[in-house]
């Protein structure tokens, strides 16, 4: 129910969150190898309880309603196929981090084996209710497959689903669950390749009144199989439904204080910038949640909103940041040094890790990554105390710094330097200015100051100092560009999130708006209605410090038309455009013009609901349009997997299979190389027109079926064809026909034809259709 604030508002909780790490073992990994197999049932499993965490303390199992040996009972018979598994501990709590605040949560480890594979999971049941709280099934143990088409239609799955929640989490028995139907992300499997899933996502009525604290998850497969299952697990506090601000009131004043600011907004697509415009959007504060208590905004940290932010310019200072001038990268030796002489890293941590990277948003930008860490103990084994830098290795500049890696733990307080003392505020803020004239280049002409104030800036419990700075562009802000710096109470830095330049600098002349301010105003207000119902705030780490969750009554502002969420208005085309193409929403929003009729529109519309292909500006396909070897490779990749481009292990990129890390075609053909679809040696030309001999190559190769091609160069099945000595590569030609995804016309094959779009959507969809028949899986 918050999606649509996270375009706009919570910059700095965005930037700060980067500094903490999430290990959320609260959702099973999965499938993980084990070394054997346990061979007796273990019923009786010694119970341990969770040690003390940061924010809660050990949960004591005599207090527990539900026994161990119930939950395994209760997972066993909602599961069948773990008749067959093993239980190889239990205890009392969870593995989240930052930890959840209900610990009364019994944690079972299962064992399976499968052959001469050993696979591992968990589950988790609240001990007070009885609920089941997560599980996730791994396929190789449901033993089927469960490919598209599914045997089961949505709707099937939907009452499935709902029979199940109500066997699993007899808790919420009467409660209604409100099955979110325009979340994008949670109405079926993404990919046309790989197990079929359904995936349903449902908010929780709490006092008769939605709650976006709370949300359950299910996932079935294509046969019916729940494979997944994810409820809330809190002992959070709703307070009364009752608001003691009217509707009328709060719309009024959210009107009242609406405001539209002019930035350069970033248009993502598959997770990556790919250019800037200029365009109107709402003011962070203006969509921020609103008490329906008291009739304030609230900020993410459920603090209240005194007075609207306000942007001060960056004096300069003496000590500015200098590049490196020697004209050759860093060594990490030299990185480090360059942290070292910069900040204050505790003594007994030592540099432990010095690695090569690149910006994840920006591969252009070479790093060092670095680590010091303290000596290891049984305390510390899973997390020790870790500090953490990234460098740019061409510059010097440090784009990341976090004292403590590992935000929200209870760690030791430094000593007070020598001779120094504790800032006050204004001190603490002068020092925040010396300290961004170091770090960023050219800081004074580039950034201004958010000045929130009151104690904005003042850490809790008063061990240190917060502040956030905007990036400006030719006099104009940039979105989703803030940086955040924090310091201790002698000014000593502890976080410093800057995340890099992502192309905006590529604008060189400044554009002039078409749209005015009132009329970007009016086009927004419009298409906002305020929704009373419970949220969430906190549960996460902001500055190092973990914040307390607490479910407070709210209105929140809620576009009118979902698919609106991610959309800003363009100040120079008048033009709504969607900042964040996610490939999942083309599944219902594409309406193509050129496909009625077409004797490929069932395989197109199908590419298109799965988000493979999509319309252009006119709404059309071109499903005759001529492809290359590049374009195949993208479809097959966004087949098997929507989000296979846009993101980066930060490794630097080199060229794959001859193709360079500069052409449009290089994710899809790394991600085919990742897959062994081809070689990373092969010599590929992606722009060249795609034949139809060549489409037979690459189906070989993509099948692993290129070394059993060999033996089909004389098969029968070539003989049918009049042009049969025009193929150079009988056997990849012989095994596409005989799996039937390509065929003759007229008695030719037409080897040297070029394939066209619908062509290759057919050929896709005859790919997913063979899945479950071969020896191994497809496109995975």
């Amino acid at each position: 129910m918050n999606s649509n604030r996270n375009q706009f508002i919570q910059q700095a909780a965005r930037t700060a969150l980067i500094t903490s790490v999430t290990l959320a073992l609260l959702l099973p990994g999965g499938l993980a190898s084990a070394a054997s197999a346990v061979t007796s049932e273990m019923t009786a499993v010694p119970v341990t309880a969770a040690g003390p965490t940061a924010n809660s303390a050990a949960p004591d199992p005599a207090k527990a309603k539900f026994t161990q040996e119930q939950a395994i009972a209760k997972v066993k018979e909602l599961f069948p196929v773990l008749k067959e598994a093993t239980v190889s501990n239990v205890r009392l709590g969870t593995d989240s981090y930052p930890p959840s605040g209900n610990q009364m949560v019994w944690n079972i480890q299962w064992q399976y084996q499968l052959g001469n594979s050993g696979y591992g999971f968990s589950s988790l049941v609240d001990a007070m209710t009885g609920d089941l709280v997560s599980t996730y099934i791994s396929y190789p143990m449901l033993r089927e497959n469960a490919y598209y088409p599914p045997q089961f239609s949505r709707e099937e799955a939907l009452a499935k689903a709902r029979s199940f929640t109500a066997l699993a989490a007899p808790s919420l028995a009467g409660t209604d669950l409100i099955l979110e139907e325009n979340d994008q992300n949670y109405m079926s499997r993404a990919a046309l390749f790989g197990m079929f899933e359904y995936s349903f996502r449902f908010s929780i009525l709490r006092n008769g009144l939605p709650s976006a604290a709370d949300m359950l998850n299910i996932v079935v497969d294509g046969n019916g199989n729940i494979v997944q299952f994810i409820k809330p697990s809190t002992d959070a506090v709703y307070p009364s439904a009752k608001p003691a601000v009217s509707l009328e009131s709060a719309s009024k004043k959210f009107a009242e204080n609406f405001k539209v600011g002019l930035y350069y907004i970033p248009l993502y697509k598959d997770g990556a910038a790919t250019r800037w415009i200029l365009g109107w959007r709402p003011e962070s504060e203006s969509l921020y949640l609103v008490d329906a208590q008291t009739g304030k905004s609230i900020d993410n940290e459920g603090g209240a909103i005194s007075a609207a932010v306000t942007y001060e310019a960056v004096p300069e200072r003496k000590n500015t940041f200098q590049p490196i001038s020697s004209g050759t990268a860093l060594t990490a030796a030299a990185a480090a040094k360059l942290v070292q002489q910069t900040v204050a890293i505790p003594a007994e941590r030592k540099l432990s890790g010095q690695n090569p990277g690149v910006n994840s948003q920006n591969d252009g930008q070479k790093l060092w990554r670095l680590s010091w860490e303290a000596s290891r103990t049984a305390a510390n084994m899973a997390m020790p105390e870790r500090t953490y830098a990234e460098v740019d290795s061409s510059t010097g500049e440090i784009v990341q710094f976090q004292l403590d890696q590992y935000g929200g733990q209870v760690l030791k307080e430094q000593p007070a330097p020598a001779g120094g003392t504790k800032l006050n505020q204004a001190q603490a803020k002068e020092r925040a200015i010396e300290l961004i004239n170091r770090l960023y280049p050219k800081a004074s002409g580039n950034l201004k100051l958010a000045e929130h104030g009151g104690k904005w800036s003042v850490l809790e419990d008063g061990k240190g100092y917060r502040y956030q700075f905007i990036r400006y562009y030719q006099g104009i802000p940039v979105s989703d560009s803030n940086i955040s710096l924090s310091i201790d109470t002698y000014g000593r830095l502890q976080s410093y999130m800057n995340p890099g330049s992502t192309g905006y600098e590529a604008l060189k002349d400044k554009p002039a708006p078409a749209v005015s301010e009132k009329e970007a105003l009016q086009s927004y207000l419009g298409g906002y209605d305020l929704k009373l119902q419970y949220s969430s705030v906190g549960g996460y780490n902001i500055d190092n410090k973990y914040v307390e969750p607490v479910v407070k009554l709210v209105y929140a502002p809620t576009p009118v038309e979902s698919q609106d969420t991610y959309k800003v208005l363009d100040a120079q085309t008048k033009e709504w455009v969607t900042t964040y193409e996610n490939p999942l929403q083309s599944r219902s929003t594409a309406e193509a013009v050129d496909l009625k009729g077409h004797a490929a529109e069932q395989a197109l519309t199908e590419l298109l609901r799965y988000g493979v292909i999509s319309v252009d500006a006119d709404k059309k396909v071109n499903p005759d349009q001529e492809i290359t070897a590049g374009d195949w490779f993208t479809l097959i990749a966004r087949s098997s997997t929507p989000y296979y481009a846009g993101y980066s292990n930060g490794s630097e990129p080199k060229a794959v299979a001859g193709v360079s890390p500069d052409s449009p075609y290089y994710e899809a053909i790394s991600y085919a190389a990742e897959r062994e679809w081809i070689s990373r040696e092969a010599a590929l030309q992606p722009e060249s027109k795609l034949s139809r001999e060549q489409l037979a190559v690459l189906l070989a190769s993509f099948l692993k079926y290129d070394k059993l091609s060999a033996f089909l160069g004389n098969d029968s099945v070539l003989t049918s064809f009049s042009d049969s000595a025009a193929i150079k590569d009988k056997g990849a030609v012989a095994l596409a026909v005989k799996l039937g995804l390509l065929q003759g016309e007229n008695g030719k094959f037409n080897p040297q034809q070029i394939v066209t779009k619908a062509q290759a959507a057919g050929v896709i969809i005859k790919l997913v259709e063979l899945q479950g028949k071969t020896d191994q899986p497809i496109g995975q």
